[in-house]
């Protein structure tokens, strides 16, 4: 999978159940904007939040109104090796992409651990693995020299780099290949991941700018000035949207949009209301731009 990758939220109704008009609705937004991909039941999902059966009901209702015109990754967010595997075979016979594999957190391991963990879930499942390094949630990065030795694994097919440390990224992009991808997983350093050649922009700011991530993304090589004024353009809307924990921001701003309703599984809650102000400036200097 390549190009403009959107980091599906999941919308839900009065009674907290997913809303599937709304699922509908999204799914034809990213149709119409020619979204490449969408990653489902990732954090910015509340996919811990979601039961089994709703994860599976979730991720074959999209994969069946947007395949294939749009490619499906799918989220396994789980700090046991075994349960990733076995969630895994609930989408064995739909052709998704790939899997997204978060390191494992609060029973976090050593290098060998990683190793194992990683390798272990790649013999075993039959889709392709991205490794997922995002320690703002697992509590640890996973380390270069981890990735570098999966990166030979044959069903391990990139990383989703997450961290928005520039000198790690760097350093994963020093051996990335056609075989091994690098994916942006931070919006605020999509034109970094680009210059050192990453393959996709997994993107939260996406949900709402869908046109423009993909104009970010298509652009970066054709006309950079186009990439960069485009980026620049939603950099401010992306540094306040993560000031609250993600998805809380980006729900705001689609809610602002006519997209979906401002309503979220416990833990998470609404912004605070310094936010949803700071939301409301950043948008309307885009209105006014």
């Amino acid at each position: 999978m390549v190009g403009s990758i959107v980091a599906l939220v999941t919308p839900f109704d009065s009674n907290n159940s997913i809303d599937y008009d709304q699922v509908d609705a999204l799914c034809d937004f990213h149709l119409e904007n020619r979204t490449d991909g969408l990653l489902l039941l990732g954090t910015t999902a509340e996919a811990e939040a979601l039961s089994t059966e709703e994860k599976k009901e979730l991720v074959y209702y999209i994969y069946h109104k947007v395949y294939p015109n749009i490619k499906i990754m799918v989220g396994i967010i789980s700090n046991i090796t075994n349960e990733v595997v076995e969630q895994a075979k609930l989408y064995e016979d739909l052709d998704i992409d790939s899997f997204l594999v978060i390191n494992p957190y609060y029973n976090k391991t050593n290098h060998s651990g990683l190793l194992k963990h990683f390798t272990y879930i790649a013999d075993h499942v039959h889709k392709p693995i991205v490794l997922y390094n995002v320690p703002k949630r697992t509590g640890m990065a996973i380390p270069v020299e981890v990735v570098r030795a999966l990166s030979y694994h044959k069903n391990i097919k990139g990383i989703k780099e997450a961290s928005g440390d520039f000198s790690y990224q760097i350093q994963i992009a020093s051996f990335t290949s056609k075989n091994f991808e690098l994916y942006c997983g931070d919006d605020a350093t999509m034109l970094l991941s680009l210059s050192l050649g990453a393959s996709g922009v997994i993107s939260v700011i996406g949900n709402a700018f869908p046109k423009e991530v993909k104009l970010i993304y298509d652009s970066f090589l054709k006309n950079p000035e186009i990439s960069r004024t485009t980026f620049y353009k939603l950099l401010d809307l992306i540094q306040v949207m993560f000031q609250e924990v993600s998805p809380i921001g980006i729900k705001y701003i689609m809610y602002i949009l006519g997209l979906c309703d401002v309503r979220y599984r416990m833990p998470l809650d609404e912004p605070s209301k310094e936010l949803k102000r700071k939301i409301e400036c950043e948008m309307l200097k885009l209105i006014d731009d």
